[in-house]
């Protein structure tokens, strides 16, 4: 066990030095640099070429890498060029409105395909389940930017129950307590509800497939033959065997929590690790572009890891 530990953080050690590596490669071979993003026409080429001098931008691209890895070995991932701050503590500022947000996005996904998929495995086949099954599918076909703009549409703009952007309003900035709290859920319902509906449909279809199979097996009709309801044996008896397939989805599901659905909070203008890595994008912050591809990146690691390991705890027979 302890061997196989160490070789697996040794590869996610070399991935992680690969994506980021390949990430800075990637963003410095780009046409243009981060002076060029600055259109100003009163902006004059002494000053453009002072801030290349003053980012390290006019150094040779080796140079560059080898300085910028050798800091980042230590944790020094250096400053943003857009936010002037530096990127560990800018990232750790975001992080936590992230992990806000699409945990209650996860918790709802989650929450809602168990429900519909015992619903649906009550009647299998039946009239319910070929609506669920039609609901779920047509939910997991569409764009999240897609959900995201029809929740404004309809919730914000037209019925006006809920607030279609940001994290808080005017008055939630200056509340503290439970005004506060209550305004920040205020603007969480909306993206939140468009991460559920848009991963609803794949959890409800994993876990159909699984159940179906299930509940044939021994086990299952020996729970029925001893008193048990349908629904008892589905929840009791082949729940936990079918959710196996949904432990290494939800280990995938890691990096997501940590980086952020990039789309929702984009379309929502929520102040995370997605909107941050956007705008680093578009401006060309490298240094940041960079430490936001290293968490997320770890994130993938740790994340199959943990999979690995709730897979061998919840099937003992992975373990031999």
């Amino acid at each position: 066990m302890l061997r196989w530990s160490l070789h697996r953080i040794a590869a996610g050690v070399a991935l992680v030095w690969l994506v980021a590596t390949f990430t800075f490669l990637l963003v410095s071979l780009a046409p243009g640099d981060f002076a060029t993003r600055l259109t100003d026409p009163r902006i004059p080429p002494a000053a453009r070429a002072r801030w290349r001098r003053d980012f390290g931008l006019d150094r040779p691209l080796p140079l560059r890498y080898a300085s910028w890895l050798g800091a980042a070995v230590t944790g020094d991932l250096g400053s943003s060029w857009i936010y002037k701050q530096k990127v560990v503590a800018m990232l750790a500022s975001v992080l936590p409105n992230t992990l806000l947000l699409t945990s209650l996005g996860l918790a709802l996904e989650l929450g809602g395909g168990v429900a519909l998929a015992i619903v649906q495995l009550r009647k299998p086949h039946g009239t319910g389940d070929r609506i669920i099954t039609l609901a779920t599918l047509a939910a997991y076909a569409l764009p999240a930017f897609g959900v995201a703009l029809g929740l404004i549409a309809l919730l914000s703009y037209r019925l006006h129950l809920f607030p279609p952007s940001h994290m808080l309003s005017l008055e939630g900035e200056m509340a503290h307590g439970w005004p506060r709290l209550v305004d920040t859920a205020r603007h969480l319902v909306l993206p939140v509800a468009a991460i559920g509906v848009t991963g609803v449909g794949a959890v409800a279809r994993y876990l159909r497939g699984s159940l179906l199979d299930e509940r044939t097996e021994q086990y299952v009709l020996a729970a029925r033959a001893r008193g048990c309801s349908q629904r008892q044996a589905l929840v009791r008896h082949a729940l936990p065997n079918a959710v196996l397939p949904l432990i290494t989805m939800m280990g995938m599901s890691l990096p997501f929590l940590v980086s952020g659905s990039l789309v929702i909070e984009v379309v929502f203008s929520w102040p995370g690790m997605g909107q941050v890595m956007y705008n680093a994008a578009l401006g060309r912050d490298l240094p940041l572009v960079l430490g936001g591809t290293i968490v997320a990146t770890v994130a993938v690691v740790v994340g199959n890891l943990l999979a690995d390991v709730a897979y061998a705890v919840a099937d003992p027979r992975v373990r031999v």
